[in-house]
């Protein structure tokens, strides 16, 4: 759609209405409010997300260090639990084909980060802010 000096859209020349990028106006009232802007955010949702703080990782860590005490005493299926409530993924789940990605895994017995390359899945170590603690 062209634009005059002035930033006022124009239908190109030779077009009818409603054609290439040209829409009908919607009759009655509000004919020029064709477009709304979208719905405020409900009260008491966050309009930002935090910045991540020490306190985050402390917590991070420490849930790591739970799902492993629970998967080395022998429970197996609250160590599961635990680490996807926490957002990791275990064995039972698909591991994303994605490039560049990077997600928590618990493999049965180790809470770690995996970075996904492809088809391609490459342990780096724990990074806590691939879970939610």
């Amino acid at each position: 759609m062209g634009v005059d000096r002035r930033g006022m859209n124009h239908r190109p020349a030779g077009l009818p209405a409603g054609y290439a990028g040209t829409y009908a106006p919607s009759g009655g009232p509000a004919a020029a409010a064709d477009v709304t802007p979208p719905a405020p955010a409900p009260a008491g949702a966050p309009t930002r997300r935090r910045a991540r703080s020490h306190g985050d990782d402390v917590r991070a860590w420490e849930a790591k260090d739970r799902i492993e005490r629970l998967a080395a005493e022998g429970r197996a299926r609250e160590a599961e639990d635990a680490a996807r409530a926490v957002g990791a993924l275990t064995r039972a789940d698909r591991i994303p084909y994605a490039d560049g990605g990077v997600a928590a895994l618990f493999d049965g017995r180790e809470l770690t980060t995996v970075e996904i390359h492809g088809p391609e899945v490459v342990d780096v170590g724990f990074r806590p802010e691939t879970i939610r603690a």
